[in-house]
């Protein structure tokens, strides 16, 4: 059994202690600059989930989005939810949520991170070590955030590759849902 609050703690740690301290492998920024800043100031929802009904949490979002949080991140035990199964379920959300200017993100504690991954910043793994997490954002608050980390020089640290791949997520999040569905893309899940 979960205890939540121990959940809430290591969450609250990795967020202020981990993805928040700057590193010279991300060019001395944080590999996320405005987690601690969300946590702070209680921006983050968390929920617990057992694994199935992610998909289901995951489209509630469109009815209950609330823009006082910044994001809402939903937590399980890498025991019940594998990584290929965590990476179908956010794919498939992501071809209805941002209709709602929604985007899920997702990392697995049993997969690994290398190259150009989302969740590998400059060889500095940023996923959860303990849980498999998902988070929903709000898209163009995520590309506001994105678009100001450009202008500090955040991504002059990432290859090409990469910030050629994010380029291409973006573009193709802003695509209508028939678009998206038509195109047959499969878009990087894992953050």
């Amino acid at each position: 059994m979960i205890n939540i609050e121990q959940f809430r703690q290591n969450i609250e740690d990795w967020m202020i202690n981990v993805v928040s301290i700057p590193n010279p492998l991300t060019g001395n920024f944080p590999p996320c600059p405005y987690a601690k800043a969300a946590w702070l100031n209680n921006r983050v929802s968390l929920r617990w989930f057992h694994g199935s009904e992610l998909p289901e949490l995951l489209m509630e979002q469109r009815k209950r989005w609330n823009d006082d949080f910044e994001m809402v991140i939903f937590g399980c035990d890498p025991q019940n939810l594998d990584a290929q199964t965590l990476e179908k379920y956010i794919t498939e959300a992501n071809y209805v949520l941002p209709e709602y200017d929604l985007v899920a993100l997702a990392s697995h504690p049993d997969k690994q991170y290398v190259g150009d991954d989302p969740n590998n910043v400059n060889n500095v793994i940023i996923t959860h070590p303990k849980y498999v997490l998902a988070s929903v954002q709000s898209f163009s608050q995520l590309q506001e955030a994105s678009d100001e980390l450009f202008r500090l020089g955040y991504f002059q640290y990432w290859s090409e590759e990469k910030l050629a791949e994010m380029k291409a997520e973006r573009a193709y999040q802003k695509l209508s849902y028939s678009q998206r569905k038509n195109s047959r893309r499969i878009i990087p899940t894992y953050h």
